[in-house]
């Protein structure tokens, strides 16, 4: 094999035969060396080289199966920057890992199980807003289970019943709905937290001038409470906070992501009460964290670096006037892009039948084009202009389109309205038609003019109302922005917002791990620490090469006060003592049969792709998918979520809530209670080494202890 490597296209398929002739050379040269005796070399040189037909054919792991071990490989791929499981597979390799191999496959084969029918009705998964008498097999449930410890955080259980490679867990990007909810109660109370250290010091004039200064509800209502109870500690404090009342009702509309919107709650019953946060959360009130995510806009829009009210109000403002020159650039430079993809490398017969459509009256229109595009300035020209595009025209009618669409006030911008395009689009077409292979840049270079005219509209002083609603919508937006780092801080996955009151609902989308890792902050009053699960990695054991590294404990960075971490923890507890998981309340129980404070937060999603009328009403509306999902802490030993997903038009069909990820883990309590009460004090129990049988496929076997090792060659 060494001498093949020289040149493997020859030696191992060209010229087999000149193979043996290098061995036996090397053979010889060995043993005038010394290296090797003669007897041994005489035997060798006996012995031809042989082929195998095909190489061996590896055991594949199942992905469906090993989600936990495929994890932790594509984990230390990553962490090796290899690219592939080909190269990780050639290494020696030993990992040891905090996979509770037993627990886990004890979850994966139920979560297996949850396909089938019988089980379904066994289980009790049959009722209202669980599966009723949808397919079972459609359904896609995830788990997470972390187990918080001194040296870190340990994933305990990683799987779900996907079919496929893709780990459910940590690899998707849904709308999860509820959960949303968490992460802005998060955000509030951090703020909270905030305000009353900024606050507390101020006294009682500085208490009130704030109070009658502050251009967002949230400062105005601390200094207010801190100005009427100058003593109040931070705990209290965020008592009252959570006691806060909102309006649940659904009739307001609210002008958000670039449009008026309304929104609606889940229970009816909701719609005409005033509901403190705390209830709200409890219950899943969405019109009052629709109303609660306002306030948290306003609180960002005035730490902006600008009076968003003074832009807004006064059309003489220097910032107003430059931001609505950036609106205008970016509409042009997004319209022209969009023109470029759409009409480059088309011939001009390709581009006039593009423009012109279905439309009646070609006659008009092509005269249009014509001078728009000025193609001449005499009725002959417009004439040939006609017959080229297969339009036979009296010479009458000729000039009378000639004298009606020839006048020269008029403008790319009056025959673009004419036409019902977009002045960029419609100047774009017409230099395509000129030059069809024109780059990017040259056809940006060339638009200067024509973007400053079709700006024009929006930088009229009366054209007041587009320019309100595209500052509101600009100003929103980078309220959001200001906000994303607060929630990124605390685990949220992706790089924006949806600029939306929405987002409190779950427009911003999210990832079970992303939900899990808040949870894990909560629990660990406020301390962000990376969940992993790895602890030990050994190169080449038993070898000169031999390396061994071992996950170092990670101090963790503090992200919320404790102080809030311990008001959200209750607030979760409340969700499962009285409130959407009250069938969880009295599940978990240690050996002696105290119940375990158990918390979490529901969350549903019924996302649809709609199309409205101008009106605003429902044109059509079609599934795209369906999510429930339960993100929990069980005292302070475990904390993860559950998820449970529809994919496509087939979502329709169920009509299952949270509800469903709520029964799952209480199915599943017994067997986290027997794992959680055989190991009490046994947070990191030593690990045991996979047979070597099974060493290139699984993390750990069906008889090993807590944690699992796994060898990779």
């Amino acid at each position: 094999m060494l001498v093949s490597v020289r040149s493997p296209s020859v030696f191992l398929v060209e010229e087999r035969e000149s193979l043996e002739e290098k061995v036996g050379q090397f053979t010889r040269l060995m043993a005038r060396e010394g290296l090797i005796d003669w007897e041994f070399a005489t035997v060798l040189q006996e012995t031809p080289v042989q082929f195998l037909g095909k190489g061996p054919v590896s055991p594949q792991a199942s992905s469906v199966q090993n989600k936990a071990a495929n994890a932790i490989r594509t984990s230390m791929m990553e962490y090796l920057g290899l690219t592939n499981l080909y190269d990780l597979n050639r290494l020696h390799l030993d990992v040891e890992s905090t996979i509770d191999v037993p627990l886990q496959k004890k979850i994966t084969d139920f979560l297996h199980t949850l396909t089938q029918r019988e089980v379904i009705r066994a289980n009790g998964l049959t009722g209202k807003y669980l599966l009723e008498d949808a397919d079972p097999q459609k359904v896609v449930y995830s788990f997470l289970l972390v187990e918080p410890a001194a040296d870190g955080k340990k994933i305990r259980v990683q799987a779900d019943n996907l079919g496929s490679p893709l780990d459910f867990n940590k690899s998707v990007k849904l709308e999860l709905g509820s959960p949303a909810k968490l992460r802005t109660v998060a955000h509030y109370m951090e703020l909270m937290g905030e305000l009353h250290k900024d606050l507390f010091p101020l006294d009682a004039e500085g208490l009130r001038n704030t109070a009658e200064q502050a251009r967002d509800p949230l400062t105005k209502w601390a200094a207010a409470v801190l100005l009427q109870n100058k003593k109040l500690a931070l705990e209290p404090f965020l008592e009252r906070a959570m006691n806060r009342r909102y309006s649940a009702s659904p009739w307001e509309q609210f002008y958000t992501g670039g449009g008026m919107h309304t929104f609606e709650n889940f229970d009816k019953s909701d719609n005409e009460r005033i509901l403190p946060l705390r209830d709200a959360f409890r219950n899943s009130t969405n019109l009052v964290f629709i109303r609660l995510m306002r306030e948290l806009v306003y609180y960002h829009r005035a730490r902006l670096d600008y009076n968003a009210d003074e832009l807004l109000a006064n059309p003489e403002n220097e910032r107003r006037k430059k931001m609505l020159q950036e609106l205008a650039d970016e509409d042009s430079s997004a319209i022209l892009r969009r023109a470029f993809q759409s009409y480059r490398g088309q011939t001009a017969e390709q581009i006039a039948a593009r423009l012109l459509g279905t439309k009646t009256n070609v006659e008009r229109h092509l005269a249009i084009l014509f001078f728009a595009w000025k193609l001449g300035n005499d009725e002959a020209t417009l004439a040939a202009w006609f017959k080229q595009n297969q339009v036979e025209l009296a010479e009458e009618d000729v000039g009378k389109l000639f004298q009606a669409y020839a006048n020269p006030r008029l403008t790319l911008l009056d025959y673009a309205y004419l036409l019902s395009f977009n002045p960029l689009e419609l100047w774009c077409a017409g230099e395509f038609r000129q030059q069809p292979n024109l780059s990017w840049e040259q056809l940006y270079g060339r638009s200067s003019e024509t973007r400053r005219l079709a700006a024009t509209w929006l930088l009229n002083p009366n054209n007041r109302r587009a320019q309100e609603s595209r500052l509101r919508t600009r100003v929103e937006k980078e309220a959001f922005a200001r906000m994303t780092p607060y929630w990124q801080r605390l685990g949220f996955p992706f790089k924006t917002l949806v600029p939306s009151y929405a987002t409190a609902i779950g427009s911003s989308s999210d990832r079970p791990t992303a939900l899990a890792e808040l949870v894990g902050i909560i629990v660990n009053d406020g301390v962000r620490r990376q969940p992993t699960s790895l602890t030990n990695i050994h190169f080449a054991t038993g070898t000169p090469y031999e390396t061994h590294f071992e996950q170092q404990k990670e101090k963790g960075s503090v992200v919320l006060l404790p102080e809030v971490a311990r008001a959200i923890r209750k607030a979760m507890a409340a969700v499962v003592e009285g409130g959407t998981a009250r069938t969880l309340h009295g599940v978990f129980k240690s050996a002696d049969g105290k119940i375990i404070a158990t918390g979490g937060k529901t969350g549903s999603g019924d996302n649809r792709f709609e199309t409205y009328n101008r009106f605003g009403a429902v044109t059509s509306s079609r599934a795209t998918n369906r999510t429930a999902t339960f993100v929990f802490y069980i005292g302070d030993r475990y904390y993860g979520v559950v998820t449970a997903y529809v994919q496509g038009r087939e979502a329709a069909n169920y009509k299952f809530t949270s509800a469903l990820p709520v029964t799952v883990l209480r199915l599943l309590a017994p067997s986290i209670m027997e794992t959680m009460n055989s190991n009490v004090g046994m947070i990191n129990p030593a690990a045991v080494k996979v047979p070597d049988k099974t060493a290139t496929q699984n993390v750990g076997h069906a008889g090993a202890p807590r944690d699992a090792k796994a060898q990779i060659y």
